[in-house]
């Protein structure tokens, strides 16, 4: 066995000569066509930018990465696991927990369980009462159990406040820390995909890869390169076929549409979202002289003003991330809705950011400031999976939960429905 999943099963017959098209190299087409490999089916990749991992991205300025957003990986990604060997890409991780800036002081809030005396500070400064404690048990307890809320209409705000949170713990803590995992400050997300989400935290470390977030999207296309064919859009779908941009089509046998949501509507005949019904990142880099954070930890800002909302120094976390001797600094931006463009002062984004670090940002320098205005649906209309056209799966993290873990398991899951329904049909 290798990464814990069985070789490919090269056996696998060939019930027909044209491959499975797979739309989009994202991490979910790419977890699809590592298993379509695996099973010795051939596939194709169809890409339509000019490099694989889509949402999942890097950019590489002066020596330095830049993500395009504030993203980690959760030790606790399974499907990651058995793709990813950590012997191949190491990953390291940040501190269990965070430092608050209030507005008036910083408070480090560490994880009780792991660190039973780092829940002192908070305590002694007013951050955490006695109840948060409470509550954060009641919430630990609903989170192993998170399946039994799936078809529950609660919202995440609604949970947090019946297990008994403080409004301060809420708006220093929660609302920033869960609001930038969401992308959207109000919590409305479902209950159970807050405790889902609540629990991968709880039991595992968040985690940076050497060469940034980009490289996690590398890694999953190196054994599967050939099949891959970037700057290729597809415009058309067919039971037996897929239209590029350039009018070439290409026979198939099944077509996965491992897709932005919009995309696979406008693939399917549907209405995509409107403008509105997308959350934005933004992501705005610096090179600071000397380390900005010392310790691989966030730094939330918890004031409830500014247009921060977290901060991090990669560099700090994964020594790969900048040349030995150069730090890095990035200020995650509170999110929006998709149809707001962001206005970015960049000179005021360095004050805010050396305000809550407490430090002098004279020697900082801007890098590069990364905006991505369709970065997660906030709401998603399932009915178009309804009747999906035969011979069509879909696949993506929008079907679940907005994580690696499940977009990869998605593309999984697509590949296995693909050849189900290929024997099915050839029996």
């Amino acid at each position: 066995m290798m990464n814990g999943r069985p070789p490919a099963r090269m056996d696998h017959p060939m019930l027909s000569p044209d491959p499975i098209v797979i739309i989009g190299a994202g991490i979910a087409g790419l977890a699809c066509g590592r298993e379509l490999q695996r099973q010795g089916r051939e596939f194709m990749i169809c890409e339509a930018s000019g490099r694989v991992g889509g949402r999942l991205g890097s950019v590489v300025v002066d020596g330095i990465v830049c993500d395009l957003g504030f993203q980690v990986s959760m030790s606790n990604y399974r499907s990651l696991e058995t793709l990813v060997d950590r012997h191949t890409l190491k990953r390291h991780p940040f501190v269990s927990g965070s430092m608050v800036w209030t507005g008036e002081s910083r408070i480090r809030i560490l994880d009780p369980k792991r660190h039973p005396l780092g829940s002192l500070q908070p305590l002694f400064k007013g951050l955490v009462g006695w109840r948060d404690l409470r509550a954060a048990n009641r919430c630990r307890r609903l989170a192993a159990r998170a399946e039994t809320l799936e078809d529950s209409s609660e919202s995440a705000m609604e949970i947090i406040r019946r297990t008994g949170f403080s409004d301060r713990f809420i708006e220093s803590f929660l609302r920033p820390f869960f609001g930038g995992v969401f992308l959207d400050e109000t919590l409305s997300v479902p209950a159970a995909r807050f405790l889902r989400t609540l629990d991968r935290f709880a039991r595992g470390n968040a985690e940076v890869p050497d060469g940034g977030m980009q490289a996690i999207a590398e890694e999953l296309a190196e054994p599967i390169r050939e099949h891959i064919r970037l700057q290729s859009p597809v415009t058309e779908t067919n039971e037996r076929s897929v239209v590029l941009n350039t009018g070439e089509t290409i026979s198939s046998a099944g077509v996965v549409m491992a897709t932005p949501f919009d995309v696979t509507a406008r693939l399917l005949g549907a209405s995509p979202p409107q403008a509105g019904q997308w959350s934005s990142t933004t992501a705005v880099h610096f090179e600071t002289g000397t380390p900005a954070i010392t310790e691989p930890i966030i730094v939330l800002n918890g004031s409830g003003t500014g247009a921060i909302n977290l901060l991090c120094s990669p560099s700090g976390v994964a020594p790969g991330i900048a040349p030995h001797g150069r730090h890095s600094l990035l200020a995650s931006l509170r999110p929006t809705r998709g149809d707001v463009e962001p206005s970015i002062d960049l000179d005021g984004i360095q004050a805010e950011a050396a305000t809550i670090l407490g430090i002098d940002s004279s020697d900082w320098r801007h890098l590069t400031t990364c905006h991505v205005s369709e970065a997660l649906p906030r709401r998603v209309t399932m009915a178009l999976l309804s009747d999906l056209p035969a011979g069509t799966q879909v696949a993506g993290d929008w079907l679940g939960d907005p994580s690696i873990d499940d977009a990869i398991q998605s593309g999984i899951d697509a590949a296995g429905r693909c050849l189900s329904d290929e024997s099915r049909n050839h029996s």
